[in-house]
């Protein structure tokens, strides 16, 4: 019988120096966000013969691409997980034993993109355009993977970052930023967790008929349902001046009878853009009622932005996305998820 077996492919620079650090691999961690944060890694290395306090030693800014190989691979039809360029931001040696941690971010270190606070301001810009303004100043590529391309009468980056403006840009127009392979991907999450589930996570001992699809190798798990600051609708108020009409809505979370109101009062042109509004900070403020975790055998397809089915938790059942992923790779391989129960409707 072939034992299923986990091989990391890393390349340094652009060369591949997967042979030169097999014998001393010592763990290999992999954490993907869904949004507002970077993806790391973090590669742990025997150090024996202290090369890597001399010759080895790695330079802070060189990059790290990563692949993870399954041999014998027959839980999932995908057999192999891409975890991306990433650049080296820290490099730490302890003993004993003498070993050397070498970690890295998907989100350069340069000063295009977050090493200068800027002041600076648009007028009447779109979002995509204001995004792209900044994508370009730090040499990467835009992703506009979202239908809304709000125009914005007046965007103010106040002695802040490109990157941290950008984020908060993204985030008050209710759309979420995701750095990889140098590229800059804005996107809306609520279309994303509209996808259909490939993947069922099922608590050990549940009856079940999921075939290839199912998850049950559950070594741990934690969820959480919150009450504060959960609202069945939005009602949304603005009168440009005492001479203009009054321009409100309401909207009210599909599935909920029972609950608060939240009370929004900001700038909209119309009730569509009301509507809009209402929608998009009701889902803010809801989003995180249903949350957990789970720990499982490592499995490539949980990623982030996936969609899986939650069994056999009672309560917690239902239809989540994976908004954080975690691979480890040591004396085993394990994959912990964090996700949040997706919202209908809005």
């Amino acid at each position: 019988m072939n034992t299923r077996r986990i091989s990391a492919i890393v390349k340094y620079n652009g060369t591949d120096i997967s042979a030169d650090i097999g014998y001393s691999l010592k763990s290999l961690e992999f954490t993907d966000n869904l949004s507002g944060s970077a993806d790391d890694l973090s590669i742990t290395l025997e150090d024996k013969d202290s090369r890597w306090q001399g010759s080895w030693f790695p330079e802070k800014g060189a990059t790290i691409n990563a692949i993870l190989i399954g041999d014998n691979w027959n839980i999932s039809s995908e057999k192999s997980l891409n975890l991306g360029s990433f650049e080296i931001d820290e490099i730490s040696s302890s003993g004993y034993p003498s070993e050397v941690q070498i970690c890295s971010t998907s989100i350069p270190d340069n000063n295009k993109l977050r090493g200068i606070e800027r002041t600076r301001s648009w007028e009447k810009a779109e979002l995509k355009t204001i995004a792209n303004d900044i994508a370009s100043k730090a040499e990467m590529e835009l992703v506009y993977d979202a239908e809304a391309n709000p125009t914005i009468e007046r965007a103010e980056q106040t002695e802040q970052s490109d990157l941290s403006f950008l984020l908060q840009l993204c985030s008050d127009q209710g759309l979420a930023v995701k750095i990889f392979e140098k590229k800059f991907v804005i996107f809306d999450e609520s279309v994303y967790e509209q996808a259909e589930p490939t993947i069922t996570l099922v608590k050990p001992g549940t009856m079940h008929a999921f075939g290839n699809s199912c998850i049950s190798n559950i070594l741990g798990y934690s969820f959480t349902n919150k009450v504060r600051d959960i609202y069945k609708s939005c009602h949304v108020k603005f009168q440009k001046s005492s001479k203009k009409a009054i321009i409100e809505t309401t909207f009210n979370a599909p599935n909920k009878t029972i609950g608060k109101t939240l009370e929004i009062r900001e700038q909209v042109e119309n009730i569509a853009d009301a509507e809009r509004l209402a929608k998009k900070r009701l889902r803010e403020y809801n989003k995180e009622e249903w949350t957990g975790s789970i720990t499982c055998a490592g499995h490539f397809s949980l990623v982030a932005s996936r969609t899986v089915n939650v069994v056999g938790f009672g309560a917690y059942d239902g239809k989540y996305i994976i908004t954080k992923a975690t691979h480890s790779l040591g004396s085993g391989y394990i994959t912990r998820i964090e996700l949040r129960r997706c919202l209908d409707g809005y």
